[in-house]
């Protein structure tokens, strides 16, 4: 490890309003530290976004072996800035930024530590991960379908260009990334965001500006991490409209200050955000959303991706389908196919 740092990695969670979930993140990663003695190496940083419920008491009384750094903001002021403020508190070389309902693989930390330890000082690391359903209980797949069936191996990418094409919006996903702090600090400098911290991805913008000083990004195909699924907070009629324009427009908009419009990464971004639609539609609509809902949805998709033939179709028919057949299908799919 590179002095000034005290630590390897730190495991950097910015929280809101969920200790459940918090609570069993910790027991999570004191297990690990535990079970492969990885304390001396490792540090948690917790920002709490100014939570109303029990987060403070369950964190202050937490037991765990390794350090565990607190800070609790006094305003609600936003993930983004709360992901910040992690990393400026971290004593370490890396972190990894990490969702609160997220969980560690069995060996994660410990494989990453491994991992640090071997290779030559990196830019950062996207891991794979496997998603669960809401409860943690049961896979849904044994790996992310993208990047984690189309990479099939760790690769080293050293052009940002690459980075783009192979991994793209999904440097959107928090619980992926780990970053090199003095990169990630020297990337936000002295930088007003403005706008860009209501946008859910300036985690992206710096994490591209980071590519452009020192590209040296490491996927990890072992997936490191459990997604919970289901647990959107935006997941009633009008948050699934949010959500989609924050998926689809704010994406977009963080790309188009690192490349120009017609780029080779601007198609590859587009064509792939085209390839997701028809699951993405299917499953909203499995969630009985409003008739109104679906005609926002579709204005939406059709304005970004009617150039697209599979917009036409795979996309269009999908709408036609009856809510309650999609959400039949869902059942059946969880039930026996998974």
């Amino acid at each position: 490890m590179n002095l000034p740092y005290k630590y390897l990695l730190s495991i950097c969670i910015p929280t809101f309003n969920r200790s459940k979930y918090l609570n069993g993140l910790l027991e999570n990663i004191s297990s690990e530290i535990s079970k492969y003695d990885i304390a001396d190496d490792l540090q948690v940083v917790i920002v709490n976004g100014h939570s109303n419920d029990d987060t403070e008491e369950m964190v202050k009384t937490f037991k765990i072996e390794c350090e565990l750094k607190y800070y609790r903001r006094q305003v609600r002021v936003g993930v983004d800035k709360d992901i910040l403020k992690c990393v400026e508190l971290s004593d370490a070389q890396y972190c990894w930024l990490f969702s609160d309902d997220d969980m560690f693989t069995d060996g994660a930390i410990d494989y990453l530590l491994g991992v640090l330890k071997k290779e030559e000082v990196l830019s950062g690391c996207f891991s794979n991960r496997i998603p669960f359903n809401f409860k943690m209980e049961k896979k849904i797949a044994e790996v992310r379908k993208w990047p984690g069936k189309i990479l099939k191996n760790d690769m080293l990418f050293v052009e940002k260009s690459e980075c783009i094409k192979n991994i793209g919006m999904d440097y959107g996903f928090l619980s992926s990334q780990i970053i090199n702090r003095s990169l990630w600090q020297k990337a936000v400098g002295n930088e007003d965001f403005g706008s860009l911290y209501k946008c859910y991805y300036l985690m992206v913008h710096i994490i591209l500006k980071m590519m452009d000083e020192n590209c040296r990004w490491l996927y990890i195909h072992r997936p490191l991490l459990k997604q919970r699924t289901g647990n959107d907070t935006l997941l009633n009629n009008e948050g699934v409209i949010i959500r989609q324009k924050v998926e689809h427009e704010n994406f977009e908009k963080i790309l188009n200050l690192h490349y120009e419009q017609g780029s080779e990464e601007h198609y590859v971004f587009f064509r792939k955000m085209v390839n997701r639609l028809p699951r993405a539609v299917a499953n909203l609509k499995s969630q009985n959303i409003s008739y109104l809902s679906q005609v926002q949805l579709f204005k939406l998709f059709y304005i970004k991706y009617k150039r697209y033939s599979r917009f036409w179709y795979l996309v269009i028919p999908i709408f036609f389908i009856p809510n309650i057949f999609l959400l039949n299908v869902k059942k059946f799919y969880f039930k026996y196919m998974v």
